[in-house]
């Protein structure tokens, strides 16, 4: 088969999306036929993409408000040939979330190999602190290991334990750090999933008749049952009372509570306010009171697959999922950038500059890494 550029790429987007001009279909019709490769590489595409959004040639990014005000600024034509290209974009990033096979991009951001050095490395592994004061590095030591009070069960991402000892007591802590997420299966078959940047406070062995654990930052718990023993989620000065459930807890954002509810019934107590959270909705607790609204579980839930979706995202919110997902470090040249929005998505397992490229061609600012590897948001040239 020939070499697929670029440029052929590009057509086998607009033919997904439904937004060819007639010479672009006329140059596509023409590849095919001189070349039953390029039909395949064609098919291989398509076979990565959500077969509803591919029938429906992805319409919904069309809607004017699915781009908010990225291209706001393109009249009359040029702002229609630009959202041509932009769906097309978009249809990249969703292949890149997908964890599919083509990275190709619209521009050349310079060396690639910058963004992806702007990672930190050396965040260290995934930490067990012991209610003794050990400490166990899950990176590292893996498979059965004891450990003091505990008898561990480390692999795969994934922590179990259970106690040697029935007097056993004090609290045990699993710090996450940058770049990575973990799963611990508590002594009463709960299972816990941490998200980036995130810890968890869990006893040795839960006291009679009461449950409780501490979360910071992100995750998403899977309550064990038991009408009999209360289950208390402590977020820092408020708690989420469980009843048997499934929920996303968030506290990234300093002072804000976030739990998503998606099957059973969970209270969220922020001072003197207790609120019963319905199934599918979100209650979010800031200064005391709590709202409650309906959630998108596919924006809300997808870190547990290693993607972030950005919907109308501002730079703050980007540079601090770059900054628990990759250790980036960020700074606005351009105070007038903080305006700008971006809907798209990041994927944990890939290469920065894979998103970057993305990020750059949609949104219209262009970055850099300087010498001390903090990257750079920048006004467009």
């Amino acid at each position: 088969m020939a070499a697929i550029s670029d440029h052929h790429q590009y057509l086998f987007l607009g033919k997904i999306t439904n937004s060819l001009t007639v010479e672009e279909q006329r140059e596509l019709d023409d590849l095919f036929a001189r070349d039953p490769g390029a039909q395949g590489a064609y098919d291989e595409l398509v076979g990565q993409l959500p077969g509803g959004r591919v029938a429906e040639g992805f319409g919904h990014l069309n809607s004017p408000d699915f781009w908010k005000d990225i291209s706001g600024e393109i009249h009359g034509q040029q702002k229609v040939l630009s959202r041509r290209r932009l769906v097309r974009v978009a249809v990249v990033v969703a292949v890149v979330a997908l964890g599919g096979w083509w990275l190709a991009t619209r521009v050349n951001t310079g060396d690639k190999g910058s963004f992806d050095r702007a990672v930190v490395s050396g965040a260290g592994g995934v930490m067990l602190r012991l209610a003794d004061g050990s400490k166990v590095d899950l990176a590292t030591e893996k498979g059965n290991i004891r450990k003091g009070q505990l008898a561990l069960d480390n692999n795969n991402k994934s922590l179990s334990y259970r106690a040697l000892d029935e007097s056993a007591v004090g609290n045990n802590t699993l710090d996450v750090p940058v770049g990575t997420d973990y799963k611990v299966t508590l002594s009463d078959g709960s299972e816990i999933w941490l998200n980036s940047a995130s810890s968890l406070s869990f006893p040795t062995k839960f006291a009679a008749g009461r449950r409780e654990i501490g979360i910071v930052g992100e995750a998403y718990c899977k309550i064990a049952k038991r009408a009999s023993e209360p289950f208390v989620v402590h977020l820092g000065d408020n708690t989420v009372e469980v009843t048997g459930t499934e929920f996303n807890v968030n506290t990234y954002s300093p002072g804000v509570v976030k739990v998503a509810l998606v099957d059973g019934g969970v209270n969220l107590v922020a001072g003197q306010s207790r609120v019963k959270v319905q199934p599918g909705s979100m209650a979010v607790a800031e200064g005391g009171k709590i709202g409650q609204g309906a959630f998108d579980a596919g924006r809300v839930l997808s870190w547990r697959q290693g993607v972030y979706i950005f919907e109308a995202a501002d730079l703050k919110e980007i540079s601090a999922v770059l900054g628990r997902w990759f250790g980036v470090r960020t700074v606005l040249d351009d105070p007038l950038l903080a305006q700008k929005r971006f809907t798209g998505a990041l994927h944990r397992d890939k290469p920065l500059s894979a998103f970057l490229d993305n990020f750059r061609v949609i949104s219209h600012i262009d970055m850099y890494v300087d010498g001390g590897n903090v990257l750079h948001f920048t006004k467009e040239k």
